[in-house]
């Protein structure tokens, strides 16, 4: 008979709280492996040759996702002096990978508004549509987040898919801001700002 190691986990736990998340930690630490010590290498590589701030600086902390199948994921993210700009976060499971991105476009209201609209109502995006927030006493007048995830099951050669998609997803996403860093989105520029954004954030 296998080890319970369920049984072993529940007498560590927390009695004051109300519930408690049981983990098997051989599954959790080939997990935490996976994501600290095979792709943070490749994801602060990318990060620290951004030019950008970036977070963490350190090695990260890994996190509990609630699915169906135990899985752990690390969130990293990048800014312009103290405002994120982008945050992405990779999840992995024993029979899963999932790379989630998030880019927050900060404008200012001396934007066209025809071209926030091409934004908001791009057919492209419709899967999973942008969200728009408005800050009427801050210089970011509107803020559009643009969210998307890829993964795919675990086979031979996906730790290079990994790899290059987390090449993919941070330098586009480095592109996309380096249009738009001065808060302002021009309707001559709308079209290569769609262009770059559709690699990571069209909605299949």
């Amino acid at each position: 008979m296998s080890k319970n190691w369920a049984a072993g986990e529940a007498k560590k736990a927390d009695t004051s709280k109300d519930y408690v998340i049981l983990e098997n930690p051989g599954t959790r630490s080939y997990l935490d492996d996976l994501l600290i010590n095979r792709f943070w290498p490749v994801i602060w590589s990318h990060l620290d040759h951004s030019g950008y701030n970036y977070h963490p600086q350190d090695t990260p902390d890994t996190e509990f996702e609630l699915e169906h199948i135990l899985t752990r994921s690390l969130t990293f993210m990048l800014f312009d002096r103290q405002k994120a700009f982008f945050r992405g976060t990779l999840n992995c499971s024993e029979e899963h990978w999932m790379l989630n991105s998030e880019f927050f476009l900060s404008l200012s209201k001396e934007n066209d508004p025809q071209v926030i609209f091409e934004i908001l109502g791009n057919s492209r995006f419709t899967g999973n549509p942008p969200e728009l927030s408005i800050y009427k006493t801050s210089d970011d007048f509107f803020q559009i987040t643009l969210h998307a995830g890829n993964g795919a099951g675990w086979g031979k050669p996906d730790d290079d898919i990994v790899e290059r998609r987390i090449k993919t997803v941070i330098e586009t996403n480095i592109e996309i801001y380096n249009l738009v860093k001065e808060g302002v989105l021009p309707a001559q520029a709308l079209a290569e700002f769609l262009t770059k954004a559709y690699t990571v954030y069209e909605a299949y």
